[in-house]
């Protein structure tokens, strides 16, 4: 492994997106992949009207480059839904991950309706228990939509109603709307179901091409969820014997109270089928009450946008973005592969002001060290102070930082280069999303 010690003053930040480029007024939330044909993979939200989350027209695409961020190919617009500014409908918030076993690329990430973002989204998987997609009229009545498009009504008995691939509505052959618009904007047909969709994209030409979405909700969402989201930024596939060749994404959710609460889904079929797993809420005693995901109520005990990475024994350790007062990471262990978590912790030296981070394990150099890296805005009130750290005992101490950006440093994502160093994707002032590349000696101020 040839690490670069000066990398990081040879390179500045490169800008990758900016509010103006490609058409688009702002991109946020950006998602990185090393693939093992050592592409990266840069993924990003596309925001066509602003800078707010959805209820917003968001779409996902991604740029790649095949030298190491130094150049970036032209944009990739992979999902798109319809509408206009805050009415139109959204993919949000992508996390990428590879299989290294069948080199299929896999981006997940939450689709809702215009109209429709994580406060508004109803209780509902937005499936029947055939995995067919549930449509709505103007009265409530529901409906089926089958997969060559044909609308039945919930007898089973034919209807007037065809729905076209792009969602539009035919009834008797005329347009009559489509089914992922603001429930206001005419003509009004039928709509589907006002909550969120999890789904996934991928891929098997190194992210070349994409395919279409795949709704994973009738899998893992469960009936009492109403919002549910990617991570964001990566996932992780698990190389310990116990589950190995393991996918595993993080997500969050809410409850139907509104109360957040984060898991993981997982695929030990290489992503033919996914299982969500128990949340760290889940048996948490937290100020004296044992809780649950699906009915806490406790605004402090909410734990949001998390990462995950493998230890040398196969244990996984989450670290999550929460609303305790301590101002710090939370941090849990999973000895089961995500399935079930231990108890909840904080870590006393990741600084966070209640923001998105990202972690990742770095490869192991021989030396018996578990090498982990971090980057995360490290001030408590505000997202500013974008620091990069290193763990060399699994996260258990984070010995050595360096301020990769003092100014504004929202969401991140990191990933290991070819080369063996190490690249980082993030959010800095006026919502510019820049690439910047360093090594392990840099961080250690060598």
């Amino acid at each position: 492994m040839n690490i670069k010690n000066d990398s990081f003053t040879k390179m500045k930040p490169v800008t990758v997106f900016a509010p103006g480029m490609f058409g688009s007024a702002a991109y946020r939330i950006p998602s990185l992949l090393t693939t093992r044909k050592g592409t990266l993979i840069a993924g990003i939200d596309v925001r066509w009207a602003g800078t707010q989350d959805n209820p917003n027209h968001i779409s996902l695409a991604i740029r790649r480059s095949t030298d190491e961020g130094e150049t970036w190919r032209d944009i990739q617009l992979l999902v798109e839904y319809p509408g206009e500014g805050a009415d139109g409908a959204a993919a949000i918030d992508s996390a990428l991950l590879e299989d290294r076993i069948t080199g299929t690329l896999w981006m997940l990430y939450s689709h809702t309706p215009g109209g429709i973002g994580l406060w508004a989204s109803q209780q509902s998987l937005g499936f029947n228990e055939d995995g067919l997609r549930l449509l709505y009229d103007e009265s409530g009545q529901e409906y089926i939509l089958n997969v060559n498009g044909e609308v039945t009504d919930k007898t089973g008995a034919n209807t007037n109603y065809v729905v076209k691939d792009n969602g539009d509505v035919l009834f008797n052959g005329e347009y009559s709307g489509n089914i992922y618009l603001k429930e206001d904007i005419q003509p009004r047909s039928l709509l589907e179901a006002r909550t969120s969709f999890l789904q996934v994209i991928k891929s098997e030409d190194d992210g070349i091409t994409w395919s279409k979405p795949i709704e994973l909700n009738a899998q893992v969402k469960k009936s009492w969820m109403k919002f549910i989201g990617a991570g964001p930024g990566r996932g992780l596939q698990l190389t310990a014997d116990r589950h190995r060749g393991r996918l595993v994404f993080p997500v969050y959710f809410t409850n139907q109270d509104m109360f957040m609460s984060n898991s993981i889904i997982y695929s030990d079929d290489h992503g033919q089928t996914w299982q969500m797993g128990e949340s760290p809420n889940d048996g948490r005693m937290w100020e004296g009450e044992m809780l649950s995901a699906e009915t806490m109520k406790s605004f402090s005990a909410q734990l949001t946008e998390s990462q995950v990475v493998e230890m040398d024994n196969g244990d996984l350790k989450i670290l999550m973005r929460n609303h305790a007062a301590t101002k710090r990471t939370a941090v849990a262990v999973s000895k089961d592969g995500g399935q079930s978590w231990g108890e909840v912790s904080f870590a006393s030296e990741l600084i966070d002001p209640i923001c998105q981070a990202t972690v990742i394990n770095y490869p192991d150099l021989g030396d018996g060290k578990l090498r982990l890296i971090w980057a995360n805005p490290a001030d408590p009130d505000n997202r500013i102070l974008g620091t990069v750290r290193l763990s060399e005992d699994g996260g258990h101490t984070w010995t050595y930082s360096r301020t990769v950006n003092a100014g504004p440093y929202y969401y991140s994502c990191l990933t290991v280069l070819p080369s063996g160093e190490l690249g980082l994707l993030y959010e800095g002032d006026e919502f510019h999303i820049y690439f910047i590349k360093f090594s392990i000696d840099w961080i250690k101020g060598m």
